[in-house]
This record gives C-alpha cells, sequence and structure tokens, in this order.
C-alpha cells in the first residue's frame, strides 16, 4: 500500500510553526469528525429506520455523502499538515435517481463511512494528547509566573507527594513543561501520521485497476503533451521554410519591380506576375498548414461540418459520411487532427486519385466509441514510424483514451482508424 508522502524539509527548520500547524490541524479533524460522526449517525440510522420507504434509500445516500465530504474535508486537513494522499478517481456521475443512489452502490463510499466511525474515536484521542502537551507544556513552562495568582492555601502534586514548598513546586512544573513543550514536536508528527495511516487505508482506494487506471492516464496525458510540442514544432518550422520566405522573396520582388516600373516597365511586369504567384503559392501553404489548427467552425458547427470543410479544400476529391456522434471537446480536436493530417498525408505521398473519410459510432465491447476512418487508393506504405507526418497522430489519439491503427500495404490502398470514446448521455 502507498504510504502518505510528507513534508520532510521542515522538520529540520522551522519547528515551531510545524507543531503549531499540526496541532491545529489535530485540532480541526476533531471538530471535522465530531461534526461528521453526529450527522452520519442520525441520517443512517433515520434511513435504515425508514427504509422501507424510497426517501429511507435517499436519507441513506445524504449520509454517505456527508461522510464522503468528511473525507475530502480530512484530505485537506492533513495536506496542511503536510500530508499528501495519493488520488483517487471520482465516480462517473450519473442522471435521475440513479446519480442520486449512486453512493448506496460505490464501495469507497461504506469506506468514506467506516472512516468516520474510526476516526471519531481516534480524534478523541488524539486531541486529548495534543492539548495535554502543548496547553500542558506551556502551562507547566510559565508556571513560575501565574502561579502567584493561586490562593496561598493551594496545594500542587509535590504537596501531595511530601515535598510542599513553592520552589519544589515551581521546579517539578517547569521542568515538566519544557520536557513536553521539546517532545511536542515529535507527539504531534506522531498523532497526524496516526491519521494519515487511518486516512490511507480508508480513503485511498488502491486497487490494482485504480493503479492501472492512473498509470494509463498519467502515460496518456504525458503522450498528449509530447504530441502538442512535436505539432508546434512543426508548424513553428513550417512556417519558417515556407510561407516565411516565400513573403520575404514577394517583399523583394514588389520593392524591385517599383524601382523599375519607369526605367523597365516590361521587367517591372515580370517581377509583378512572379510576385503575385508567390503570393498564391504562400497562400496555398499557409491553408495546408492551417489543417494542423482546429478552426472555428468545429466548434461552431461540429465534427461534420469541419471535416466537410477540410475536405473540399483538397486536390483530391474526397466523399464524407459523419453520422451524428457525441465526443468531448478535446476527442473532437483529435478527430479532426486525425482527418486532417491524414488528408494532408494523402495530398502529399499518397499519389491517390480519391479518398474517403467516415465518421460512425461502434461499439468497441468496453463501452460506446466512435471510429474515424481515413481511406484513399493511392500507393501505400504510411507509417506512424519517427520522420512521418502520421508520427504524432498515436501520441494525440492516447492523451484522450483514443487508439490508432493503420493499414497501408506496399502498393496500396490505405485505411487508417481512430477509435475515440464516446461521450456519455446527460
Amino acid at each position: 500500500m502507498t504510504q502518505p508522502s510528507t513534508v520532510t524539509d521542515n522538520d529540520r527548520v522551522g519547528l515551531l510553526p510545524d507543531a503549531g500547524r499540526r496541532f491545529a490541524v489535530l485540532v480541526g479533524i476533531f471538530a471535522l469528525q465530531l461534526a461528521a460522526f453526529v450527522v452520519c449517525v442520525v441520517l443512517l440510522s433515520l434511513g435504515a429506520g425508514t427504509a422501507v420507504l424510497v426517501v429511507g434509500f435517499l436519507v441513506l445516500a445524504a449520509g454517505l455523502l456527508a461522510a464522503g465530504w468528511a473525507a475530502r474535508m480530512q484530505r485537506l486537513l492533513l495536506a496542511h499538515a503536510g500530508v499528501d494522499l495519493p488520488p483517487t478517481l471520482p465516480s462517473a456521475p450519473a442522471p435521475g435517481w440513479r446519480g442520486r443512489l449512486r453512493p448506496l452502490t460505490r464501495p469507497q463510499s461504506w469506506r468514506d463511512l467506516l472512516h468516520v466511525l474510526v476516526a471519531f474515536p481516534v480524534s478523541i484521542v488524539t486531541f486529548a494528547l495534543a492539548v495535554t502537551w502543548v496547553v500542558g507544556g506551556l502551562g507547566g513552562a510559565t508556571f513560575w509566573l501565574w502561579s502567584r495568582a493561586l490562593p496561598g492555601d493551594s496545594q500542587g502534586l509535590m504537596a501531595l507527594l511530601g515535598h510542599p514548598g513553592r520552589f519544589a513546586e515551581v521546579a517539578f512544573n517547569t521542568v515538566t513543561g519544557v520536557v513536553l513543550l521539546l517532545t511536542a514536536p515529535v507527539v504531534l508528527r506522531g498523532l497526524v501520521g496516526l491519521h494519515a495511516a487511518i486516512a490511507t487505508a480508508l480513503l485511498v482506494d488502491e486497487t490494482p485497476e485504480l493503479r492501472e487506471r492512473v498509470t494509463a492516464l498519467t502515460e496518456s496525458r504525458t503522450a498528449a503533451g509530447q504530441a502538442e510540442a512535436h505539432t508546434l514544432r512543426r508548424l513553428e518550422r513550417d512556417l519558417h521554410d515556407g510561407p516565411q520566405q516565400r513573403l520575404v522573396r514577394l517583399g523583394m520582388d514588389i520593392a524591385a519591380a517599383g524601382r523599375r516600373l519607369e526605367t523597365d516597365p516590361g521587367g517591372a511586369r515580370t517581377l509583378l506576375d512572379e510576385a503575385l504567384q508567390q503570393s498564391q503559392d504562400a497562400l496555398a501553404e499557409i491553408r495546408n498548414l492551417s489543417r494542423g489548427i482546429a478552426p472555428p467552425i468545429l466548434d461552431e458547427q461540429g465534427l461534420a461540418a469541419a471535416v466537410t470543410a477540410l475536405a473540399a479544400r483538397g486536390s483530391v476529391p474526397t466523399t464524407v459520411d459523419v453520422d451524428p456522434v457525441r465526443l468531448s471537446g478535446p476527442a473532437r480536436h483529435a478527430a479532426y487532427f486525425v482527418v486532417a493530417e491524414a488528408l494532408t498525408n494523402v495530398e502529399k505521398h499518397s499519389g491517390a486519385t480519391r479518398a474517403a473519410v467516415e465518421v460512425r459510432p461502434v461499439d468497441q465491447g468496453w463501452g460506446p466509441a466512435v471510429a474515424v476512418i481515413v481511406s484513399d487508393d493511392g500507393l501505400g506504405g504510411a507509417s506512424t514510424a519517427r520522420g512521418h507526418g502520421l508520427a504524432g497522430l498515436a501520441d494525440r489519439l492516447t492523451g484522450v483514451d483514443g487508439t490508432l491503427a493503420i493499414t497501408s500495404p506496399a502498393g496500396g490502398p490505405t485505411q487508417l482508424t481512430a477509435v475515440l470514446p464516446q461521450q456519455a448521455q446527460d
């Protein structure tokens, strides 16, 4: 089981601020768990008593939600003391009655409730010990000061032990208070560590499936970041090597034509014709490069309109068949980039006479998904190896939990298939 990570650098310096923070956290945990225990016990008792009615299940669910809220607050308090618990995956929201009753079927909700039932009595003990060490230490260390206000006939512990006298009483209380204060940082750290251990055992749903899922999500987000960086670097390089050079040449040609306009009208006209061609070539290259940037039409009119506009700009005749599908924003953008990159590959390398784009819902067994298929009748040989135009697509799809498959034997045809998870119904 993963141990909670604690901040250790501050254990070497700033002992008083750390001790004060941990003491405040222990007091906060006691107040939190007291309130949570009262609320949860009342709601669960009321819900169990009315379970024969539908409202009873709603009350039970409300009790589990209260336990979940207490679990989140416990995490925040422990984080303030330097304890970072491993994250847990939130449950997927569900509409209607099923969503309201979801806590009753979620194992972690019952673990949150068990945490309240365990943490409350523990918090009573840790609160009492924390107050004893901090308040008792401060009171003992300053006994020599405030004891003067005590009645003259009052007797302390030393008098009861047979050692009367103010000196003995002051010495005993002062030494005890100093010892308590000196050991308070260690004691408070141990008390916070006890709550951290209980929270780790009950609030961290660290099943093998969760660890695998968290690892996969971490890898997918890293891959998505790398794909985005690769796309930006490629855009920067292509802009520098293509349109930027042409625009520089365009400016030079126009300037030269202006100088020759009176002395050599024929040469000026030739330069202006070349400048016009340069502007047309630059515009064509910019249009090609814009396929790597999501256009406004994608968010305003949807994937079908964006893909249709994308296919219409190419020189290879392309048919488009897009069924109504539900994709999240990042997945919709990834689908668009898949089509854009695939059609760019068709234009530059395939030698195809026709292409087709198809977007349709599919069932992958693990849930509803959307397949984006781009095919052509070209020469084949498409690959996602480094150096090829399709290299970054797999990483981009991994960032939205998608997959990529390419079938492109030598001589063709080529079919690229991307599968993305479909967005759940509201």
